[in-house]
């Protein structure tokens, strides 16, 4: 008997919760998708075992920990949709022992065919989750596992325990319902926030948000985020900006609104443009859902955030494989021989491409904000020639075209972005060098892009003329030469072993600079094949392998894009599933006031203009807010990091806002229908 009433009030209500049914669907394809692509070991194979995998066991504990959230709270919704059903299954007879097994059976059946519905996706779609893994990471190649009996059961089990957990809570709410609440509502326990009170709760939400966005602007994110430490003073700024940006979406929502709404509400023009209904329902719905709509604006941000951050690490990515330099090996002459033997006994051999010297002196800049570009009073400059920098140009291609003057100079930095000034402030500068017979020369070009790469260098490289070049002091310096490696695997064992021992003390070079006020009094010491010295200010490499390093930082931010997208578009879809549903159980909830609506005479039309109305504005509001919040973010911290393609942005924030669309346009159908199956005479039934 129980079994068959809740399947039939789970027929009853399956149109309105569908979309809710899809997204848990798609938790659960996603998390055995996960755990079938980290138990593959011919996927394992094919990316050498990289440590970053573990992240998709991190994604999958995350929907994990997501699924419990929104399941919960969408019971919380479901429950108080069927709290008169409870209160005269209660004068009929029914024990609550009872209510809670029909209310848990109800459920059952949609968690069974969201399990069900979601394994199957899982199977069927798992391999092409898997390419697209791979697709990322940069690995061409196929996979053709689509079933693991160890993801199926884990996730089988896993989602078993969060309906089992579920139901118990569930079970114990409606243990505690009252019958007087649930035949004539919960009253309103909250008291009425004095006049006083309420404006100044609604000054204080808008200071917060002033000063939360004020701060977003003026704060070091990419210092803040460097230095962030749970228990260090420097970080309390990011949960300070944090906390009173929730406190402020919290209070617009509670104070803010309702007290706009209800100012308005008494203008002369409300009333002549018969606003003054639309005014007072949403001021009080505002209020009586202040939690849940700022959980919405929360989630919403958080998803901008999170595909915001996939964009960013696409970015770096993609920048990062556009500044890759073509040439497979750079060494020095002190280590060429034992570089090249290991790759010959491999199999391998290097053909020779280009070589150049390398000076360096100290340096000083003079101009606007030399200061803020030096973060002391001189530096260390390495520096070529213009010749040996278009000889590596033929190799290189994504070094920028050079012609320089006699004083003229490029100036590359892979950090200059770090330190706040403007490329444009950069080139007003000059450059004097240690040697007082050498001109000042004029940064007419700023790149980033090393020649041979930058892990041959200290830190800043300086490009000069020819003749200027010949003029500067040989102490120190060096020579490389670039090798194209063939016959051999770029990720292989050989070239990983020479990588790993590229980055040994013995391989390193170190400077120890000693700053001085004058260019005349700075002392540099530079010494390699020796252990580490804990006074060294600068370390590079004195030979470098291209491929284990470049793979393996394409698979890790591959990985990472594919876990924060993924996690991202998730929480999009299964938030605004949750939103939907909470508008329709209030559809259920508010359909006798809507019938006392059509009983004073106001027609269908009317009433459905003020439901799409209401809707647009009560369900988009929080999806506009915490879309604006995101992009704000996102803007703030890209523009530090440069990383950030806005292009990229915005088209996935649109999707965003197209996704919580089709809900609204869902969910706004839907509640019209409800409401156009009103009769009069249902009314008597309460």
């Amino acid at each position: 008997m129980i079994v068959q009433t809740a399947f039939k009030n789970f027929h009853r209500h399956i149109a309105g919760r569908s979309l809710y049914i899809v997204a848990i669907s798609l938790l659960v394809m996603v998390s055995y998708a996960s755990l079938t692509a980290y138990t593959d070991q011919h996927l394992q194979t094919l990316v050498n075992s990289n440590p970053m995998l573990i992240s998709l066991l991190v994604l999958y504990v995350a929907i994990l920990t997501f699924s419990l959230l929104i399941i919960f709270y969408a019971n919380r919704f479901l429950l108080q949709q069927q709290h008169q059903e409870i209160g005269v299954q209660i004068l009929s007879g029914l024990s609550r022992g009872q209510i809670a097994r029909l209310f848990s059976y109800e459920n059952l059946f949609g968690e069974l065919i969201e399990l069900g519905s979601g394994l199957i996706l899982g199977m069927l779609f798992s391999k092409l989750y898997g390419m697209l893994l791979l697709r990322l990471m940069g690995v061409d190649a196929e996979i053709n596992r689509w079933f693991s009996l160890t993801a199926l059961w884990v996730t089988a089990v896993s989602f078993l325990a969060i309906f089992l957990i579920v139901a118990l809570i569930d079970s114990a709410r409606i243990s505690q319902l009252k019958l007087v609440q649930l035949i004539y509502g919960r009253p309103n326990r909250s008291a009425e926030t004095p006049p006083t009170l309420n404006l100044l709760l609604s000054c204080l939400g808008v200071g917060l948000l002033i000063a939360s966005y004020v701060a977003v602007f003026k704060l070091n994110w990419f210092q803040s985020v460097e230095d962030l430490r749970l228990d260090q003073p420097s970080s309390f700024a990011l949960y300070f900006i944090g906390a009173s940006l929730f406190l402020g979406v919290w209070l617009m929502y509670r104070n803010v609104l309702p007290t706009v709404l209800e100012w308005m509400r008494h203008r002369s023009w409300a009333f002549s443009r018969r606003h003054l209904l639309d005014f007072a329902v949403a001021g009080q719905k505002f209020h009586q859902h202040y939690q849940s709509l700022s959980l919405t604006t929360l989630f919403v941000t958080a998803s901008i955030v999170m595909l915001g951050s996939a964009a960013a690490i696409y970015a770096f990515e993609t920048r990062s494989l556009q500044e890759e330099v073509p040439i497979d090996l750079v060494t020095d002459r002190q280590h060429q021989a034992k570089v090249l033997q290991e790759i010959d006994d491999a199999g391998g051999s290097g053909k020779a491409l280009t070589h150049f010297s390398i000076k360096i002196s100290a340096a000083q800049l003079q101009g606007p904000k030399h200061r803020e570009i030096m973060t002391s009073n001189t530096i260390p400059l390495e520096i070529i020639s213009l010749a040996d920098y278009q000889k590596a140009q033929r190799y290189q291609k994504n070094l920028p075209p050079l012609n320089l003057q006699r004083t003229q100079a490029m100036y590359i930095s892979r950090d200059f972005y770090l330190q706040h000034v403007s490329e444009q402030d950069l080139k007003q500068n000059q450059i004097e060098l240690a040697q007082p017979q050498l001109p000042k020369l004029q940064i007419t070009v700023l790149s980033r892009s090393y020649p041979l790469g930058g892990y041959l260098f200290f830190d800043n490289l300086l490009v000069v003329s020819n003749s200027v070049f010949k003029k500067i002091d040989s102490v120190n310096s060096r020579e490389l030469i670039a090798y194209q490696v063939k016959n051999i695997q770029p990720a292989g064992k050989t070239l990983s072993k020479l990588d790993e021992e590229s980055f040994k003390d013995q391989a390193m070079r170190q400077l120890i600079y000693h700053d001085a006020k004058k260019l005349s009094d700075v002392k540099m010491t530079i010494f390699q094949g020796q252990s580490q010295d804990t006074r060294a200010d600068y370390l590079s490499n004195t030979y470098y392998v291209r491929g284990p390093v470049q793979t393996l930082i394409n698979r890790s931010l591959g990985i990472a894009v594919f876990v924060v997208g993924t996690l991202g578009i998730l929480t999009t879809f299964a938030w605004a599933s949750i939103f939907s549903l909470r508008q329709l159980t209030e559809a259920q909830a508010d359909r006798y006031e809507y019938l006392t609506m059509k009983k004073m005479g106001i027609s269908q039309p009317d009433l459905n203009r003020f439901i799409v109305d209401y809707h647009r504005f009560v369900y988009l509001l929080p999806v506009i807010f915490g879309i604006i919040n995101g992009l704000l973010i996102m803007h703030v911290v890209g523009g530090n990091l440069d990383h950030l393609q806005l292009g990229l942005l915005y088209i996935l924030t649109a999707v965003t806002f197209v996704i919580y669309g089709c809900f609204h346009i869902f969910t706004i159908r839907r509640y019209r229908r409800i409401i156009e199956q009103l009769k009069p005479s249902e009314q008597h039934v309460k």
